[in-house]
């Protein structure tokens, strides 16, 4: 499907303009169009904010904070985002609860990685990435810290594939990337011992569709998952990594580690997820 409707994340955080940014780039790339949404209430709270008077204290100054920022956010947003359709839209509540109704509506959705620091009046967005993908069949790109401005998404493309529904979901709704990066690389991490021809299947498939991948697998050694699919995005130069989130259940993952919680941690590119 293409990707006509990019619902984007906005709120009084640090990340917001590279946000912005990319959402502006990508509906130049698509022609598509641009919901802005601006969520004022805070996500998360602060280690001294103890209580109920404390946390309600908390929560109303900082929401009022975001509300006065909102103007001068929507300003910046019109001007990154002059010349192409959007909408700016502010409300007041559960962010992941917000985007997921909003993204039955959208092709994709620009979220910023997870974060747990606080720098003054901004807000950090933890667990967003983590949640979103389980609320919504929408795709979600997560967005590393410090996304540059102007750099180019989906030129160099490594799919991190397993023969799953997850998997499955995530390079059909990357789709619209495959058919215009210069390379694309399929990534299976084998068991030690064992040898599959799931990235060549999926190589034969994605030739018939016209984009020229290349197969490429490694052992999982004693290795974790997630940081051996990172570091082969390094290696290859890749400025896009599609995935699908969440093969076992959140819950299991975040008991016992998984690549999804690992890649969401340590992420340095951006992500395209599915689960």
């Amino acid at each position: 499907m293409p990707i006509k409707t990019i619902l984007l994340h906005m709120a009084n955080d640090d990340a917001h303009a590279g946000r912005m940014a990319v959402a502006a780039a990508l509906a130049k790339q698509f022609s598509a169009h641009v919901q802005a949404l601006y969520v004022a209430t805070p996500v998360s709270m602060p280690a001294g904010a103890t209580g109920r008077a404390a946390s309600y204290v908390f929560m109303a100054e900082a929401t009022a904070i975001a509300h006065e920022n909102a103007e001068r956010i929507e300003r910046e947003t019109r001007q990154a985002l002059s010349g192409l359709s959007f909408d700016w839209t502010v409300e007041e509540g559960d962010h992941v609860e917000l985007l997921a109704e909003r993204a039955s509506y959208a092709d994709l959705v620009v979220v910023a990685q997870s974060a747990a620091v606080r720098a003054g009046e901004r807000v950090s967005l933890h667990n967003i990435p983590d949640r979103l993908p389980l609320e919504t069949a929408t795709p979600v790109l997560v967005l590393p810290p410090g996304q540059p401005a102007t750099a180019a998404i989906g030129r160099h493309v490594l799919v991190a594939w397993k023969n799953s529904r997850e998997s499955a979901r995530a390079v059909r709704a990357a789709m619209p990337f495959l058919e215009t990066a210069q390379s694309v690389t399929v990534l299976t991490v084998e068991p030690p011992g064992q040898r599959s021809d799931e990235a060549a299947a999926l190589v034969d498939w994605l030739h018939r569709h016209g984009i020229a991948a290349r197969p490429q697998s490694v052992i999982a050694s004693g290795g974790e998952v997630g940081e051996m699919i990172l570091s082969c995005c390094t290696d290859q130069g890749a400025d896009l990594l599609v995935m699908g989130a969440y093969g076992h259940s959140r819950l299991r993952e975040l008991v016992l580690g998984g690549a999804t919680r690992t890649v969401l941690e340590e992420l340095t590119l951006p992500a395209l997820m599915t689960h």
